[in-house]
């Protein structure tokens, strides 16, 4: 299938957002979420898709991180593995009941474990976390093999590349690779921020490279194993927190900008509008090649290129009507800057302007004054509209008062059970990470 993604079905059940997707199979996915939840999603009816769910993995705590294996001699059934704020990782046979206590507790972290890989046999995992650790850990025995270290920040992604390699992505920009056992072999240096996330490449990729890397600098940047950057892929317009790469090759990403993205041969060929701002994970179907997309709105989507896995007329309408109704705040459409409506076009220009790259966007000014966000598509050739702008609570007119002084947020941040939250005062023109750090 080469077409353009479509809607195959959208899954409800999670109260908090998506944080972490895998996708196994053509009838399996799990997921992970703030709601303190593991869920495992089968299906149960394929015309239209439907899915049923089970918890998986019930915690006290919100989850961040979520791996599995698949059967093997050990695990007959497969194995998942999770993690997130009660700093353990938790080890669970995907046979086992959702009652049933996880199989390992591996305790060694200091902090919120961000991150999770299984080795393809199953019998390690890799985990990374905010205490700026990584460690890998022997499944069966519940201990730690190695530690990988060297990391000046959290570490936001890891990935095991094969047998002998792990690799790391961290908050001070610097990409990791290190033998299984723990030895330090290449540091690469070429994001200018943050690091969150790889996706494997396969042998013969039409980029030349051995992985892919994003993050804060919202670029997609592809390498080889010894650091040889082979290429940028360009186009997102926020945070981009998740890759995965697709059965023949092409690359999907996920970001902050409320859109998933498909990558062939260096450029962007879909982009998938969601009516959520943050799209905190995406997943491949190995047997399908479907992706999945798991959200801030609690939700998780699943997309296919094949017509008898698409979702009803119905169905894809509300999508299409939930991205054309969404209300994107002026701060984010901005960018944090000021929006300067005046200088927008009329509506005019959707008729006369030609987009240059698939996803680039464009605002207008419609006659009514109020301003319309559209998505340009490369496939169909026409600008989609994606939502209306409207004042938020960064707008300038609703400041936040904080010690005297007026501030664009002022935010809430529960840092312990039982006490008070603190106060973070945050404007736009400001690094939150450099806030955040303070």
């Amino acid at each position: 299938m080469s077409g353009d993604f479509k809607l195959s079905a959208t899954l409800r059940g999670h109260e908090e957002d998506v944080r972490a997707l895998v996708f196994p199979s053509r009838n399996t996915l799990f997921s992970a979420s703030r709601d303190n939840t593991v869920r495992k999603w089968q299906l149960a009816a394929s015309k239209p898709p439907t899915y049923d769910d089970t918890i998986a993995l019930q915690g006290a705590h919100w989850f961040n991180g979520l791996a599995y294996a698949p059967p093997s001699k050990t695990y007959p059934d497969g194995v998942i593995a999770a993690g997130g704020r009660e700093t353990f990782v938790f080890v669970k046979h995907v046979g086992s009941p959702p009652d049933a206590d996880p199989h390992r507790m591996l305790i060694g972290h200091a902090g919120n474990i961000t991150c999770l890989a299984f080795s393809e046999d199953g019998t390690k995992v890799v985990s990374g976390g905010w205490d700026s650790q990584a460690f890998v850990w022997d499944v069966e025995a519940g201990s730690v093999t190695a530690e990988l270290s060297g990391h000046q920040g959290p570490v936001w992604g890891v990935m095991v590349y094969d047998e002998k390699l792990v690799i790391t992505a961290c908050a001070d920009k610097m990409i990791r690779i290190f033998d299984i056992n723990g030895k330090s072999l290449t540091t690469i240096k070429g994001h200018t921020d943050v690091v969150r996330c790889f996706c494997k490449l396969p042998a013969g990729h039409w980029s030349g490279a051995a992985f892919a890397s994003a993050g804060n600098d919202e670029v997609i940047r592809l390498w080889t194993l010894d650091g040889t950057p082979m290429g940028e892929l360009q186009g997102h317009e926020a945070y981009i927190y998740s890759l995965a790469i697709l059965p023949n090759g092409d690359i999907a990403s996920s970001s902050e900008d409320r859109t998933v993205r498909v990558w062939r041969n260096g450029q962007c060929i879909q982009t998938i509008t969601h009516p959520a701002i943050s799209l905190w994970a995406i997943a491949a179907c190995p047997e399908t090649g479907d992706i999945v997309s798991g959200s801030s709105d609690n939700v998780i989507r699943i997309f296919t290129r094949d017509p008898e896995r698409q979702a009803d007329a119905e169905a894809v309408q509300s999508f299409e009507e939930s991205n054309k109704m969404y209300a994107i705040p002026a701060e984010t459409a901005s960018q944090g800057q000021p929006f300067q409506k005046e200088n927008l076009p009329g509506p005019d220009a959707l008729q006369t302007r030609t987009g240059e790259r698939d996803g680039q966007q464009l605002f207008i000014r419609e006659n009514s004054g109020d301003v319309t966000a559209h998505l340009w598509s490369a496939s169909t050739n026409q600008w989609n509209l994606i939502g209306t702008v409207v004042a938020g609570e960064g707008s300038g007119a609703s400041k936040k008062e904080y010690n005297g002084k007026e501030y664009d947020y002022v935010f809430d941040i529960d840092i312990e059970d039982g006490k008070p939250p603190l106060k973070l005062p945050y404007n736009l023109s400001e690094s939150a990470w450099d806030v955040a750090r303070k």
